[in-house]
Formats: C-alpha cells, sequence, structure tokens
C-alpha cells in the first residue's frame, strides 16, 4: 500500500508528491534523473543559488497546492529534507 498522508479533505498520495517534487528540482537544478538523489546537497553538489532554491518552493507551492513558508528553506538542503518540509505543510498539518 501505497504511503499516504491524510488530510482533513482527502489523503495526499506521498508517493506521487515526491515524483513531482523530484521533477521540480532536477528541472529548477537542471540535472538529469540519474544525476540527482536524495542526499545530495543543493548548494555543494548541483551549484543551486538562493533563486533557485525560492523557486523550487514557488514551483511546489503553486504545482501542489503546499503552502510552504520562506523560513522553512534553509531546512530543504537536499531532495529528502525537501520532502520532510514539503509533507509537513500539506494543508498546514499532516497525521501519519
Amino acid at each position: 500500500m501505497a504511503e499516504q498522508l491524510t488530510t482533513v479533505d482527502a489523503p495526499v498520495d506521498i508517493p506521487a508528491m515526491r515524483d513531482a517534487i523530484r521533477e521540480i528540482v532536477m528541472a529548477e537544478l537542471e540535472v538529469e534523473p540519474g544525476e540527482l538523489n536524495d542526499e545530495g546537497h543543493f548548494v555543494d553538489e548541483y551549484d543551486a543559488d538562493s533563486l533557485s532554491l525560492i523557486t523550487i518552493v514557488s514551483r511546489v507551492e503553486k504545482e501542489l497546492g503546499v503552502r510552504v513558508p520562506k523560513t522553512e528553506l534553509k531546512k530543504m538542503t537536499n531532495l529528502a529534507a525537501t520532502f520532510g518540509v514539503v509533507e509537513a505543510h500539506v494543508d498546514g498539518e499532516a497525521v501519519r
């Protein structure tokens, strides 16, 4: 069974959301699928800058409908951390 977060309205398909986040990050960091790994540091390994990171957050908000406070940006250092931050803000709170 796929992992899901339950919100007030409906369950969220976590694997699909993670795939969408991965696609956004790959596009913004201009990397190929095989180049991006969950633990690779966006700045140190993929040469991201602050504009890239802000654009990732903006696209997540627009495309996935998840509001991520800009204060969380500093926590989003790699793909795994980004998954965690976004999942924590699904509909403002997430219940596992």
